[in-house]
């Protein structure tokens, strides 16, 4: 999966909010992003340790998805001054 700029600014809304404890706009946000593609994409963070089982049913972020909030945030900045980037496959791996 590549995922274009408007996905990766999705996903980077997905796991701030995630970060903040609210898992329903974290699911939301996915939802908005990807359409029916949002729980494979779930699915594939939790598996490539991006997130984590919290307490109960609930996911946190793990460092991994920590790293790639980050990555996002600075790339949804270089986006903004006039850089070119993508997310790879090889980010979720």
């Amino acid at each position: 999966m590549r995922l274009d700029i408007e996905q990766q600014g999705w996903l980077a809304r997905a796991l701030a909010a995630l970060h903040s404890g609210d898992a329903k706009r974290f699911e939301d946000s996915l939802w908005l992003g990807f359409g029916d593609h949002w729980q494979p994409l779930k699915g594939a963070l939790v598996r490539h340790g991006y997130l984590m089982n919290g307490e109960g049913r609930s996911l946190t972020l793990a460092e991994r998805g920590e790293q790639l909030l980050i990555k996002l945030a600075r790339e949804d900045a270089s986006q903004k001054s006039g850089s070119i980037a993508g997310l790879s496959d090889s980010t979720l791996q």
